[in-house]
């Protein structure tokens, strides 16, 4: 259960935070199945699957519940992003394909590091924007969708499945019924980024097309451990200085919510059908952005808590609908 504590949890009531654990036991039990079927034996990437993004889920599921340390949890998931690449091999590729600029080759001493730093940077960025209802499952939905246009055979069965899942917890998560947790922002991203990885080296998806499905949370975790430190601040402090909060001071919760949603949504779509205006989406994406987060906290920061009323308890003005802001 995530409990309300007036400071990071301001939603209303205890609310169960099991959403990830829903998709991944639903998920995983599918896999299972798949794997058991007829002519599907032989398919690497549902064993790695199975294995490595139901791991990783545990682990969030483990820090949901007692926190574990955030270089043990990042030396966790690059031990599972190795299981992965050992069970499926087709994950590693000598070629980095772009639309606009065709392909370049890449040697395996710089892949790996490189798949190493992005799958961190990927798992993190969608832990960190989780932080208001729908976000984050509407962005499962979104990059699950996108996956099945492009992929075909068990690869968009497994996009399929995991789209219908995330669309599940969506409708209790909007309703403020339950939350995603850890277990989902960790194994479910990681689940994502394991398919998205093999269709790259398939040459389905283009690196401009994928750049532009991840690029807001991504570009806000990368300015958020900027000045973070440049503040005076933990680089895994919460607080209330992410891109949703940004949108949620200028808009209210509610339209905040389906701008940012949108923004991704139609710009996924967008370069997913269309991957030659994959550049104009990022430059789109970027104005977008940038027009909202800025480097230094505002007043509705500063006022997140009020100060100390006569009996010495702090008056909290976050609104009570706003969930942890990581």
């Amino acid at each position: 259960m995530a409990c309300p504590d007036g400071r990071r949890k301001t939603h209303a009531l205890p609310t169960p935070q099991i959403g990830g654990l829903a998709i991944l036991s639903g998920f995983g039990v599918w896999l299972a199945g798949m794997l058991v079927g007829p002519g599907l034996m032989g398919e690497p990437l549902l064993l790695a699957t199975l294995l490595a993004a139901g791991g990783l889920g545990l682990v969030g599921f483990a820090d949901d519940k007692h926190e574990v340390p955030p270089l043990l949890r990042m030396l966790l998931l690059l031990v599972f992003m190795g299981i992965a690449f050992a069970l499926d091999p087709q994950l590693i590729t000598s070629r980095l394909y772009f639309h606009s600029f065709g392909s370049t080759p890449v040697p395996i001493w710089v892949y790996l590091p490189l798949m190493g730093l992005t799958t961190i940077g990927l798992v993190n960025s969608v832990n960190m924007a989780d932080g208001q209802n729908g976000l984050v499952g509407s962005m499962f939905v979104t990059w699950s969708a996108c996956l099945m246009l492009l992929t075909s055979g068990t690869m968009a069965l497994m996009a399929g499945m995991l789209c219908v899942l995330s669309l599940i917890f969506l409708v209790f998560n909007l309703r403020g019924r339950m939350f995603l947790g850890d277990c989902g922002s960790y194994g479910v991203t990681f689940a994502i980024g394991l398919m998205v990885t093999l269709a790259h080296a398939r040459g389905e998806v283009s690196l401009e097309t994928v750049i532009v499905w991840f690029f807001i949370p991504v570009v806000d975790c990368l300015r958020v451990m900027i000045t973070r430190p440049l503040q005076g601040r933990g680089l895994f402090e919460g607080g209330r200085d992410h891109f949703h909060h940004r949108l949620i001071d200028s808009m209210g919760m509610r339209l905040s919510a389906f701008v940012y949603i949108a923004a991704v949504t139609t710009s996924s779509l967008f370069a997913t059908l269309a991957p030659r205006f994959a550049l104009v989406c990022l430059c789109v994406l970027c104005g977008f952005y940038f027009s909202f987060a800025r480097l230094s906290e505002g007043e509705a920061d500063r006022k997140a808590v009020a100060p100390s009323d006569e009996d010495g308890r702090n008056v909290v003005t976050l609104s009570v609908r706003a969930r942890e802001g990581k």
